[in-house]
């Protein structure tokens, strides 16, 4: 039986690291071909900037360990000019979209290898996707148990390697999938937590809620999910080993947990400065930000909410709005932490400009434009761009838990609601906000989803082991089909059912479908017709001059007034599908596409830039 056990062991071994080399060699080989998507240039400057100059002005919302990562050590040159006067205006106005743009492509000391510096930071970003795939793994093998924890741990990893949304998001310069990792580690530690209580177990959950807070400011839910998550194992009937004792009554094991929480608060608080270098000021000369930059953005949301969100507010509006509104008591406590140095001042800008976004900004969803947002969009958003594979195995698994949890002992259910409290809690915040502008948001859920399937399917695999074989075999083919017929474009990927990039141009925008990661396939396409002049509305922070481009752009040249002139009828019009959506776009703005909106592309690139010949009826 021994030998039959190791045997078992080496196959899911191998069978799990076949899947995630997969998953790495895709992931890479779909984005060396790509441009920096919309966030990336920022981050990648940002982080560059905090560890060659010590220096935390640049993207103050996103925080910093996760970049520290990203580029501790990389190669590469990315002179950070620090007497620029851009660089300092950063403090005061928010243009630092427009220095990492300058640092990148206009650099004083030539052309830099953008692609290349950002390729670095990638690598090390897929790293961390592997290490999520393998924590899936393991929770998959050690919940389901035995023999058949190996083929939960074999699914729930296949789930996540051929996870078109992973391959799009896991390989950036960005924290999506990062935090996804964190959440999971969080998730796992606190069920080892809860079954029995050591030194290292509690440090390991102190140390996750830390790299939480210091990865992503939706980071912050992780205090109520370990709270939460504490309360209710020690409201469960079973004992609780602690450390060298027993706790067998209920009051104990709360004030246990109590105990527990309260200790993770000073080692969360004080990762927040040594993250920041026991800092509080961004600029490593001690400059600060001008605090009302941010503070008046969130007021200017709050206000606008109180007024009813009408849409193409002139700003002057805004502003008188703003002053007349009372400050919520979020932002009374930011200011209040800023005029007493309680926090960094990057992280409490960083927070205060992430609440005020998540009150309020502009999203699209199935041809509906809104700034409020909707609770349903991110059930919806997941309807569309999940595989319909995975989708119907979720739902199969669903239908079938009643018989799969009969046979299951109910002594302990602990580690179950271990696995549930995370996903649930966090979903359910997420569904409250109110910056429904991608998918990418809801990453952590997934990890969860992919482990319910892989215990659900050792489970039945318990009762009906052939046909449950047979089923595991249909799901990673089809799933495996679904995701690599979107290769090597997984950003815009939609399932079949929702009709797929083509369809999704009507259902969802931003990071969705259009993240500014086409401009090399332009370039590629004009390579070939160098004969059709080209006009190019592009949503993205990249340089398309980088690439070779030789485009007019759209909105700042006049055409869109005479696109009824004869000398445009050889023209090519490139328009990235958000602007094609109007997404962004005041009314009036969104007016002038009107006419590309009625006619059909002769081509679309990647899934996002679509092109258009010059539309015969150009009446708006």
């Amino acid at each position: 039986m021994t030998e039959v056990r190791k045997q078992t062991n080496r196959w899911a071994f191998a069978a799990c690291a076949l899947l995630l080399l997969v998953f790495a060699i895709t992931g890479r080989l779909a984005w060396l071909g790509k441009s920096p998507t919309f966030d990336e240039p920022v981050h990648l400057v940002s982080a560059r900037a905090q560890i060659d100059c010590f220096d935390f002005r640049i993207d103050p919302e996103d925080p910093p360990l996760w970049k520290y990562f990203a580029v501790v050590g990389a190669g590469g040159n990315l002179p950070i000019d620090q007497k620029s006067g851009l660089f300092s205006a950063v403090l005061s106005q928010p243009r630092d979209g427009e220095f990492s743009f300058d640092t990148l492509y206009r650099s004083p000391s030539g052309r830099l290898d953008v692609d290349g510096l950002l390729n670095s930071a990638r690598a090390r970003m897929i790293f961390l996707a592997l290490v999520l795939g393998v924590l899936i793994g393991w929770w998959a093998w050690r919940l389901a148990g035995g023999l058949a924890g190996r083929l939960a741990a074999v699914v729930a990893v296949a789930a996540f390697a051929f996870d078109p949304n992973f391959l799009a998001h896991a390989p950036l310069l960005k924290n999506d999938a990062p935090i996804a990792l964190i959440f999971l580690g969080l998730a796992a530690s606190i069920g080892l937590l809860g079954e029995r209580v050591t030194i290292w177990r509690w440090l390991a959950c102190c140390v996750l809620v830390s790299a939480a807070l210091t990865t992503k400011f939706s980071g912050l839910i992780a205090l109520p999910i370990f709270a939460i998550a504490l309360l209710a194992r020690a409201i469960l009937p079973q004992p609780w080993p602690f450390l060298k004792r027993i706790l067998n009554t209920r009051s104990r094991r709360i004030s246990a947990a109590v105990i527990l929480f309260a200790g993770c608060l000073p080692i969360a608080y004080l990762s927040i400065w040594a993250c920041y270098g026991f800092r509080f000021a961004p600029a490593a000369d001690g400059s600060l930000f001008d605090v009302n930059l941010f503070k008046t953005a969130a007021l200017q949301r709050e206000a606008s909410i109180a007024h009813g969100s009408p849409p193409d507010v002139p700003m002057d509006q805004l502003n008188q709005w703003a002053g007349e509104v009372r400050p919520s008591l979020t932002v009374r406590s930011v200011q209040w932490a800023n005029d007493h140095h309680v926090l960094p001042q990057a992280w409490l800008m960083g927070f205060l400009y992430t609440y005020g976004t998540s009150l309020q900004r502009p999203t699209f969803l199935c041809g509906t434009l809104s700034l409020r947002g909707w609770w349903y969009y991110f059930p919806l958003a997941m309807a569309f761009k999940t595989p319909l594979t995975t989708l119907a195995a979720i739902a199969l698994a669903a239908i079938l838990s009643p018989m799969l949890w009969k046979m299951t002992k109910r002594a302990d259910l602990w580690p179950f609601v271990a696995v549930a409290v995370c996903p649930v809690i966090y979903m359910f915040v997420a569904m409250r906000s109110h910056l429904d502008i991608g998918m990418r948001h809801v990453l952590p859920v997934y990890p969860f989803l992919f482990i319910f399937l892989g215990v659900s399917a050792a489970r039945a695999w318990n009762r009906w082991p052939r046909a449950t074989i047979i089923c595991i075999a249909v799901f990673i083919a089809g799933l495996a089909t679904e995701t690599f017929s979107a290769y090597p474009n997984f950003i815009p990927f939609f399932n079949v059912a929702a009709g797929g990039s083509r369809g999704g141009l009507r259902l969802l925008s931003d990071s969705n479908i259009d993240w500014g990661q086409e401009l090399p396939d332009l370039a590629n396409w004009q390579t070939s017709h160098r004969d059709r002049p080209l006009y190019l509305c592009y949503f993205g922070f990249a340089d398309p001059g980088y690439y070779g481009i030789q485009f007019t752009d759209m909105e700042h040249s006049g055409i869109l007034d005479h696109l009824d002139r004869a000398g445009q009828a050889h023209a090519v019009f490139a328009i990235s599908a958000v602007a094609l959506q109007g997404a962004y776009m005041d009314a009036q703005r969104s007016a002038r596409f009107a006419p590309f909106r009625r006619s059909q592309p002769f081509d679309v690139l990647g899934g996002s830039i679509y092109l258009f010949d010059a539309p015969e009826n150009a009446s708006p």
